[in-house]
């Protein structure tokens, strides 16, 4: 819901209503609320909104309240009891949260009933959390899960604290570690390539380069001295490791004769270690097809090996090592139709996924990768990313998905063709951009447009969808996040 400023008051006015009036209208045909929409019905007085207050002002696309929308009576519009008065309660609930909440205010008729939406703008991480004062950061915090407000937990409130504070988990030491626990080649491997990569460390002896890169801090190792250059940094950290897993079917349960896991392995010893072994573990569980090309014979694996490996990298190099998660294994499991690798620790500062590979984010765990780069084995470079997606795209399977949820990260890879995106099922020809608009004449999803024209969601967004946007041919349901995964296009209407 974008509340446009136009020339003029009323012009911004109308096109405020505007917008709340194609709002409405998707979410009655699509008949349901979402990350960025909570319906209230609002017809007896203003309901309490603290949760939805806070849950939507802690994402970064914010959310719209509608009121006098009755999900109960079959999202039948049942109006408002009066609309001032309910602005003015809300506008007082607003204030009542911690930083004050500032919303925006539109109103529409719909068949006789008056509806009000309230846009609830997503604050920047440093402005987080958003909560309600009397009640506290640990019990008025919320997040959005889907339809849902729930209460933010101890690790998504350390996430956000500890990026304001600038708080560095890849150089905490622990009791546990000492410095014969650092492997001496690896130490002297390191300072080696570290005086070859930055010339301020030639010169140095090996103590000097490890407290100066951060690897060890008054004599003690850091979590990043210990996961690089150490052989087994699992004595000081148990669960910092990775567990592989390979299932028979497309979801984890038994196989059809009564297997769970047709491999099962954990995997320690330092990041590089780990990565390699997990790369084995995935060349033994996925399929190579043969292909003769010039009298020459190539191995093609079933998922990009630059692209796997990027996977396991960043999940390694970007994942949370505070508190809460240094606990926690990266996980990676293979199922028959994709490849997931899972982290704690959702996108570093509050960015978006589709800003990745686009924008530089800022790094959770800078020493961490700044080791890993002297060592040869990742870059800072922000270029995992678009490797992963270059990867995929050549080998001419699906775009990699990436699910950033509840404080972790989730990178999933499809063994699947991407689908021949600009011709319809059966050869029938061309999509062309009337018929794509045609079909928007009620608000349709992504999802819903892919399908009725078996294409990918992606090609039709960059092809037809976001160029008839840009003409002015198809309007958006929520101008304001035009990426949301709950985004309805609908024909613009003319004269």
């Amino acid at each position: 819901m974008n509340f446009r400023k136009p020339e003029g008051w009323k012009a911004a006015r109308m096109g405020m209503e505007e917008d709340l009036k194609v709002l409405v209208e998707s979410v009655l045909s699509s008949r349901c609320e979402g990350q960025t929409i909570e319906l209230k019905a609002a017809h007896e007085g203003t309901p309490k909104v603290y949760d939805t207050l806070s849950s939507f002002s802690n994402q970064n696309d914010g959310g719209v309240i509608v009121f006098g929308i009755d999900e109960s009576l079959g999202f039948r519009p049942v109006g408002v009891f009066d609309p001032q008065r309910l602005q003015k309660d809300v506008t007082d609930q607003c204030a009542e949260m911690e930083p004050a909440v500032r919303p925006t205010f539109a109103t529409v008729s719909l068949g006789g009933a008056i509806l009000v939406g309230a846009y609830i703008p997503g604050q920047l991480m440093g402005s987080r959390p958003v909560y309600r004062r009397t009640a506290g950061v640990t019990r008025g915090t919320y997040v959005r899960v889907g339809d849902a407000d729930a209460k933010m937990n101890a690790n998504e409130l350390y996430e956000i604290e500890a990026f304001k504070s600038g708080a560095r988990d890849d150089v905490s030491t622990t009791p546990v570690s000492t410095r014969e626990m650092l492997d001496s080649d690896l130490v002297s491997s390191f300072a080696a390539k570290a005086a070859e990569e930055r010339p301020h460390m030639a010169h140095r002896s090996d103590e000097e380069v490890l407290s100066l890169v951060g690897a060890e801090r008054n004599g003690v190792p850091t979590l990043a001295g210990m996961m690089t250059l150490s052989a087994y940094p699992q004595q000081a950290y148990p669960n910092l490791c990775v567990t592989a897993i390979a299932v028979a079917g497309n979801s984890i349960g038994r196989g059809e004769e009564g297997e769970r896991f047709l491999d099962n392995k954990r995997y320690e010893g330092p990041i590089s270690q780990m990565v390699e072994d997990a790369m084995a573990f995935v060349r033994r569980n996925t399929k190579t097809r043969v292909i003769i090309a010039a009298g020459r014979r190539m191995d093609e694996p079933e998922y990009p090996e630059n692209a796997v490996r990027e996977i396991l990298i960043n999940s390694l190099m970007h994942r949370d090592y505070g508190p809460y998660c240094n606990g926690t294994p990266t996980r990676l499991v293979i199922y028959g139709n994709r490849l997931e690798c899972w982290n704690p620790g959702g996108i570093y500062g509050g960015q978006s996924v589709e800003e990745l590979g686009y924008t530089n984010v800022q790094t959770r765990n800078p020493t961490l990768v700044s080791m890993l780069e002297i060592q040869g084995f990742a870059e800072n470079r922000h270029s995992g990313i678009p490797v992963i997606r270059d990867e995929m795209r050549h080998a001419g399977l699906r775009p990699p998905v990436f699910l950033d949820e509840r404080g972790s990260f989730t990178a999933t890879l499809y063994n699947a063709p991407e689908a021949a995106p600009s011709y319809r099922e059966g050869g029938r020809g061309r999509i062309t951009e009337a018929e794509v608009v045609a079909f928007c004449s009620i608000p349709r999803s992504r999802a819903e447009v892919a399908d009725h024209f078996s294409s990918n969601s992606t090609y039709l967004s960059r092809e037809y969808l976001n160029p008839l946007v840009e003409q002015g041919r198809l309007s958006l349901a929520l101008p304001d996040v035009p990426r949301s995964k709950n985004q309805r296009f609908v024909a613009t209407r003319r004269g």
